[in-house]
């Protein structure tokens, strides 16, 4: 995520119409579905500039719900559909006026003239108003907004009320906050110790945790380029919680593993970093495939590549069994809301059953390619029950094979906890 842009940016510098064009292009382009890092990717938009687009759309995605309750307060009438992206270029302005550092008579001039460029000028007179009436209601205005719920889906918001009664004022609070930045040191290349002195030594701190002096943690993202040895594939960005995948299945060298799924490659090449030697890797999708190669290729890492549905084992397995498997199930995304955004309009209730029905295909079929007394790994980087631990007890149930062993890095973390995403972890072990 990027921080805040600390510069005075304004429409007639290079860049700046473009910038709030593809702003508005990204954001229309995530209401239709597609993904914002793909949305991102998409732009031709570089430079500083490249920092403020981030800066600017991740954070109107974070606060999306919320500057729709704005927006409605603003207006008299909803947009007509075919002036949809007049609401995209309301909720970016409303974003930079309550979280930027420009002057707010240049934030609503540089908006309202942007209103042009969508060949929309009868409404500049009413942008300029519904904006600078937010600047003079602003008080009584963000009051009526002050609600954690706004954050999220109604029937998110919901569900994670019913599931952490307690912990849910935090989870908001750390969901509505954009993720810091961390790194795991390729240890195959350099030693962490190394590493953390190349950092101060670019004035950047970090922190880490107790259980891998591998994972540090960057309070702001920068620019991954500019971080020593990154095309030296000496450090990769993977958030804490993720990097516990590894650690928890403690891969041998003389072992046989499969990361069953496992586009963009992280786990993969942090097994490989921990040991692994025998080591399979699937996807689904042939383009993710490419990127994990690309990935693995940056950092060092070898793994044998299929493009394949790890649901249906016969379409790629050899019938010789692995040692241990690592799941990393395809799920709602909704423990790292905080680094993905638009999840809070991509994700619907309706998903999660779909989820939940897809996990225990995997889990099916993968156990029976684990041999007697191997080890299988669950994760997903949800925190909704139905897709942890009570998918884990149903499974349990339905095999008199599988128990669960205990592992201090196993269970349910929740987003913001020690900085870190929301992942879960169940370690199971295949009877002999």
């Amino acid at each position: 995520m990027s921080k805040k842009p600390n510069h005075q940016e304004s429409s007639g510098m290079p860049g700046g119409t473009v910038l709030r064009q593809a702003a508005i292009k990204v954001l229309q382009a995530v209401d239709e579905g597609e993904k914002v890092d793909q949305a991102l990717a998409a732009t031709t938009v570089s430079g500083p500039e490249r920092a403020t687009l981030q800066w600017l759309v991740l954070g109107t995605l974070r606060e999306y719900l919320l500057l729709q309750k704005l927006s409605g307060l603003l207006l008299r009438k909803s947009w007509r559909e075919e002036d949809q992206n007049l609401g995209f270029l309301l909720h970016l302005a409303l974003f930079e006026l309550r979280h930027g550092q420009r002057p707010a008579f240049a934030v609503v001039n540089d908006w309202v003239e942007m209103v042009e460029t969508l060949q929309k000028t009868w409404a500049k007179g009413l942008m300029n108003a519904v904006l600078r009436r937010f600047l003079r209601e602003r008080e009584a205005l963000e009051a009526q907004i002050a609600d954690p719920d706004l954050g999220h889906p109604a029937w998110l918001a919901a569900r994670l009320r019913e599931a952490y009664p307690e912990e849910w004022p935090a989870i908001a609070a750390a969901n509505n906050r954009p993720a810091p930045l961390w790194l795991r040191v390729n240890t195959q290349r350099v030693s962490p110790e190394n590493y953390r002195e190349l950092l101060l030594a670019q004035g950047l701190s970090c922190h880490g945790v107790d259980w891998s002096d591998a994972a540090l943690c960057l309070p702001e993202s920068i620019p991954v380029a500019t971080l020593p040895g990154w095309d030296a594939g000496w450090v990769a960005v993977q958030d804490a919680a993720a990097q516990m995948a590894a650690h928890i299945l403690a891969p041998q060298s003389e072992e046989r593993i499969l990361d069953a799924c496992a586009a963009p490659g992280g786990k993969t090449a942090h097994l490989w970093a921990l040991g692994a030697r025998r080591l399979d890797a699937l996807d689904r999708s042939a383009e993710r495939l490419q990127k994990l190669r690309e990935a693995l290729f940056r950092q060092g890492a070898i793994a044998h590549l299929q493009a394949a549905d790890a649901g249906d084992p016969e379409s790629w397995w050899n019938g010789e069994p692995y040692d241990a498997i690592l799941l990393d199930a395809p799920c709602t995304g909704v423990g790292v809301i905080r680094r993905h955004p638009d999840i809070r309009l991509r994700r619907q209730a309706e998903d999660v059953q779909q989820a939940v029905a897809q996990q225990q295909r995997l889990l099916e079929a993968l156990w029976g390619c684990l041999r007697p007394g191997g080890r299988l790994l669950y994760t997903t980087c949800s925190i909704l029950p139905e897709e942890n631990l009570l998918q884990i007890r149903a499974f349990l149930a339905r095999h008199e094979d599988a128990r669960q062993q205990a592992h201090p890095l196993t269970g349910q973390h929740l987003p913001g906890q020690n900085d870190m995403d929301g992942f879960y972890y169940a370690l199971l072990v295949k009877a002999e």
